[in-house]
């Protein structure tokens, strides 16, 4: 790849964003509850819904009640050491938690979304890699191809301090620029602008600035067909030269070593960029490109607030308004008019030919129209197709029976599992990078890990095998979750008829409601006694009497 390859990629890839810009925005400012922040009337009252937010959010909690964690499954060829390789990848998922979750709200609002993994200076071996959340107009994929494991490129674009540039690829002449970031409005008026800085023109005219308030661009560019990694920047030669030719990473907190190719490998040996995707959603014919959730309901979210906003302007309209005739009343009496307290009352001095009918008549204000409520649930429905969850999911009440929630949760689990395979996909994914990179970092630095309550020593050959990894409980949700408990406190009763044991069920029913483990200390004996009809205590009783209850009678009482 040469430096003119890299600018070609790079310009269509600020084209086609530059043209999505515009509803970027709008999804952006519908989740954000802001939808007339740009287009109103200054005297003019605004309603703001939540419901994009509500929307958004609702699949989030859906996604996510639990920590991130995999399986690992070892190499058919036995090389490496699996276990090892799950513990440390469990404590990463663990450790990034509030990123994964960045990372499904942006790519439920926006078409799509990135977590880029990085080496940090951090002392602990097991947290030099870094995670961040990446938008989708700061990835460059290649777009030609029809899935991400079959990509010849991939780079990420994002700006650094013009000291930062200097560190790290020397004292070189840059054309700088102030941080605008993508979504801001950036012509004049807006951003800093607004605020009467124009870092640009102040470096212009030859005075002495604070380095740290001037930036460049910069593009990692990885050549996954000719395995490089290339850094270029349009503001280093005009783009006409790499700003740093390879890659270099800090294998530890004093030492940092340069690689030629792309250092992090699968188990073919196949170069892979940390750049995780998650795609919860797909064009059908550019795969790559995405397409947001947000967008399929956001002509209903936009309807909702234009016609809150009219009943909000009609509902002000309907205040009491008065016509009087000139003369008839004085000022004071007017202001007594217009606040309308309890009980006051105004003279009018009024001739015997006139008539106080006459003076002072309400304004007449015209009705709501009738079709404006068959609108609004016209609407509600409309949204409601669009976001394919139940209403309960998103802590709405409902009037529906048991039969038609139990039927509303599968619909929507499998609706939020369709989503739960693309998370889990990129979890699974995430660990398999965050392996590959601790191989390197491991090299020289062996380092210890606590497993199975036993000191254990890593070692890189440790994490170098052909490993598969499973997310736990893949596909499961909160709405499947709470299917799963209900149907198994029914079945109780049924499986103690088939003769499973009673600490059995018990186990089971701590691990499915979350109970504390201490109730399996709780010795089950004399089922036969309280079995009996005479003479059995209620599950309340035993409680109450400490007399140990079967599982079905705990059940009963939960």
């Amino acid at each position: 790849m040469k430096p003119k390859i890299a600018e070609a990629l790079f310009r269509r890839h600020e084209q086609y964003w530059d043209k999505q810009k515009k509803e970027l925005r709008k999804l952006r400012s519908a989740y954000m509850t802001r939808y007339w922040d740009r287009d109103y009337a200054p005297d003019q009252v605004l309603i703001e819904t939540t419901r994009a937010y509500e929307y958004i959010e609702g699949y989030i909690a859906s996604l996510y009640s639990r920590n991130p964690a995999v399986i690992v499954k070892g190499d058919v060829r036995g090389r490496g050491e699996p276990s090892k390789a799950q513990a440390m990848s469990n404590s990463f998922l663990d450790n990034i938690r509030t990123q994964i979750e960045d990372v499904s709200r942006l790519a439920l609002i926006y078409p799509c979304a990135f977590l880029k993994l990085y080496a940090t200076q951090h002392p602990d071996p097991f947290k030099r890699v870094g995670v961040s959340a990446v938008p989708c107009w700061d990835i460059i994929v290649d777009t030609d191809a029809p899935s991400w494991e079959q990509q010849k490129f991939v780079g990420h674009r994002y700006h650094i301090t013009v000291d930062e540039a200097k560190e790290k690829y020397g004292n070189k002449q840059y054309a700088t620029h102030q941080l605008i970031r993508f979504l801001d409005y950036d012509h004049e008026g807006d951003g800093l602008h607004a605020m009467g800085v124009n870092l640009a023109a102040v470096n212009k005219s030859g005075e002495e600035i604070d380095s740290p308030f001037e930036y460049i661009q910069v593009v990692e560019m990885y050549d996954l067909k000719n395995n490089k990694m290339y850094v270029w920047s349009p503001d280093y030669q005009n783009g006409q030269k790499w700003l740093y030719d390879g890659i270099e990473i800090e294998i530890s907190e004093d030492q940092t070593e340069r690689f030629d190719q792309i250092p992090f490998t699968d188990a073919a040996d196949n170069p892979i960029a940390p750049i995780i995707p998650l795609y919860f959603s797909r064009q059908p014919d550019v795969p790559m490109y995405g397409y947001s959730a947000l967008r399929r309901v956001y002509s209903q979210v936009e309807e909702t607030n234009i016609v809150r906003t009219y009943q909000s302007t009609m509902v002000r309209r309907a205040a009491r308004q008065w016509i009087v005739k000139k003369g008839v009343f004085s000022d004071e009496d007017m202001a007594k008019l217009a606040m309308g307290a309890d009980g006051e009352y105004i003279e009018a001095e009024l001739s015997p030919s006139q008539n106080i009918a006459g003076s002072i008549q309400s304004v007449p204000h015209s009705p709501v129209p009738t079709e404006l409520e068959q609108y609004i649930r016209q609407v509600n429905d409309d949204f409601q197709r669009g976001s394919v969850m139940a209403p309960f999911t998103r802590g709405e009440a409902t009037r529906a029976t048991a039969t038609e929630i139990t039927a509303l949760a599968s619909y929507s689990s499998s609706e939020i599992g369709r989503l739960a395979r693309e998370r889990d996909a990129m979890i699974e994914y995430c660990a398999s990078v965050y392996i590959s990179m601790m191989k390197i970092f491991l090299q020289d630095d062996p380092d210890v890990i606590v497993l199975n309550n036993k000191t254990e020593i890593v070692r890189s050959e440790d994490l170098d095998g052909d490993f598969s990894f499973f997310a736990l409980d893949a596909g499961a949700t909160p709405v499947s979750e709470a299917v799963k408990k209900q149907d198994f406190l029914q079945a109780i009763q049924m499986l103690q008829g088939l003769g499973v044991p009673q600490q059995k069920l018990l186990q089971e029913l701590v691990r499915k409601l979350d109970l504390p483990e201490d109730f399996l200390d709780i010795e089950i004996q004399g089922m036969q006694q309280m079995a009996q009809p005479q003479g059995q205590p209620s599950p309340t009783a035993t409680i109450e009497q400490g007399i140990p209850g079967s599982p079905e009678q705990v059940a009963q009482l939960l």
